[in-house]
């Protein structure tokens, strides 16, 4: 029996289709689920590339700095004007178009390979009423925080420009994003670091006899390498720990297992002859905890805290010896033989000088009195950021305490020492402490601009405790504090030294800084809404 088979030719084709139909509609679907969410996708990649525009803006600025250090002192009439995106601060409104932004003022500068520009503004310094001012060409002030030696840039970053931007009008639909980044600039500081020498060796006022002080004079304010044997040199020693970023413009000597650093985001920077540290007896090895730098660079410093006298207010400078007592926010203040009580001053500034001061250093000091000299004594607890300079020295008594060391900043910054109260008494058998305040704890920003942070009569006596600093130091010369032998304490302190991390952002009033150093960002924060 034969089979008759029927013709089947299309049935294929109407699967298919039927087929075909279904995934489209489902094609359909999946494009109608997500199409709102592509307008999100877009506006959340034009956000990232208008905030990184920004950061480019101050990456550009950095890099003008880099080249020029006074770059910011010519305004918006920067050299190389093809490539000037430096505008005057703006204040975001236009007053020939009821849309800002489709007329916007400022230089903008095109990204290479990219879609996206920036801008850059120049933040000037408030005037006292809180007033917006401009830029002042030639100007260092117009710009410059007196009281904090910074100053503030805008970067504002755009997505998508429209590339006929300068030959078509744009309505608000045209608009790219655009995000705005504030920038604080600061030089590289010496409150960078926990602990900063420029010379690692005896201060020449501190050798025993005139004749030595006049040879070390002559020949001791030199790198370690350049120095001759007869200088006298001051390790770092076991029980020694440096709990922050340091930096020297010398090598260092060091006996035992000293330690450098809290962590590795602490720079550990050394100088001078390869690998900038030294053993001073068998066996020594550093625990650089903090990352080391070498060679770091040197930081040159200032001879003169004179500009603080002029940033104090008039009746908070005293002239001759001074003792100042804190007491929260108040201080207790003696001069010229009477005493009284003050609230801090409103710059944060009490400025001590000189009338007539013929007394240098005394390597064995007995506090012989001293009345034209600007030396100011100081202890107590200050509730209120403050700053100290002295045309002489600085001599602390007691405990210098802050009541927040978080909240509240002290500087203590003289012209030549900065020095720990220690009497002694010597007698045939020897030499004996004589009062003094024992362990004792500092918290401040110490700078001894031609000399040295030291403790006086570290030589003799017996084991005084630990002298902790919570903040900055910075000398001239390496002030001993003790001594030691096979890394113990002999006589002064045990160094418990650590960094107040407030001072990365913020500094006590019209601190001094080096004479030059780079720009650095210390701080940003993005402005919402953009300008």
């Amino acid at each position: 029996m034969h089979l008759i088979h029927r013709c089947q030719q299309g049935f294929t084709t109407v699967t298919l289709m039927g087929v075909l139909m279904v995934g489209g509609l489902l094609v359909a679907a999946s494009f109608a689920a997500v199409d709102p969410d592509l307008g999100l996708t877009q506006k959340d990649d034009d956000s990232k590339q208008a905030y990184a525009a920004a950061e480019a803006g101050i990456s550009y600025y950095l890099n003008r700095l880099a080249q020029d250090s006074s770059y910011y002192t010519y305004c918006q009439n920067v050299p190389s004007a093809s490539q000037n995106a430096v505008n005057l601060a703006w204040n975001g409104s236009d007053a020939n178009t009821a849309d800002p932004d489709i007329d916007d003022p400022r230089r903008f500068r095109t990204i290479p390979g990219t879609a996206s520009d920036y801008a850059v503004e120049l933040l000037a310094v408030q005037d006292a009423d809180a007033t917006v001012e401009q830029c002042v060409e030639g100007s260092p002030s117009s710009m410059i925080d007196a009281k904090t030696g910074s100053f503030r840039i805008r970067a504002t970053g755009r997505a998508r420009t429209p590339i006929d931007r300068d030959n078509n009008p744009l309505t608000v639909n045209d608009q790219p994003k655009k995000r705005s980044i504030v920038a604080t600039l600061r030089r590289k500081a010496f409150l960078d670091y926990l602990y900063f020498t420029d010379r690692e060796t005896l201060d020449p006022l501190a050798y025993s006899d005139s004749g030595d002080r006049a040879w070390a004079a002559l020949n001791c304010d030199a790198p370690r390498q350049s120095r001759p044997n007869g200088c006298t040199e001051i390790q770092f020693i076991s029980e020694d720990e440096i709990n922050g970023p340091f930096h020297t413009n010398d090598s260092i000597l060091v006996c035992g297992s000293p330690n450098f650093g809290n962590d590795a985001n602490d720079a550990i920077e050394l100088n001078q002859s390869s690998p900038g540290w030294f053993s001073n007896c068998g066996g020594s090895s550093p625990d650089f905890i903090g990352t080391l730098d070498f060679p770091a660079g040197v930081l040159p410093m200032p001879q003169s805290n004179a500009a603080l006298e002029a940033s104090a207010d008039p009746s908070y400078v005293y002239s001759g010896e001074t003792t100042l007592v804190f007491n929260g926010s108040s201080v207790s203040i003696t001069n010229n033989g009477s005493t009284v009580s003050r609230s801090l001053p409103p710059s944060g500034v009490i400025y001590v000088k000189s009338t007539s001061c013929s007394t240098g250093y005394d390597r064995t000091q007995d506090y012989a009195a001293a009345p034209g000299c600007g030396n100011v004594r100081v202890s107590g607890t200050y509730g209120k950021d403050i700053t100290i300079g002295a045309d002489n020295d600085i001599i602390v008594m007691d405990d210098f305490t802050s009541s927040n060391t978080t909240a509240v900043l002290g500087g203590l910054i003289a012209n030549n020492f900065v020095r720990v109260y220690h009497p002694v008494s010597s007698g045939w058998s020897g030499c004996s402490n004589n009062g003094g305040p024992g362990s004792i704890r500092i918290d401040a920003a110490i700078l001894a601009l031609n000399h040295s942070f030291i403790v006086d009569n570290w030589y003799c006596g017996n084991d005084l405790g630990t002298l902790t600093v919570n903040g900055a130091i910075a000398q001239k010369f390496r002030g001993p504090v003790g001594t030691g032998s096979g890394g113990n304490v002999g006589t002064g302190y045990a160094k418990d030294y650590n960094y107040n991390e407030t001072l990365k952002f913020r500094e006590p009033p019209y601190f001094v800084n080096p004479t030059d150093s780079p720009w650095r960002v210390i701080r940003q924060n993005e402005q919402v809404p953009a300008r």
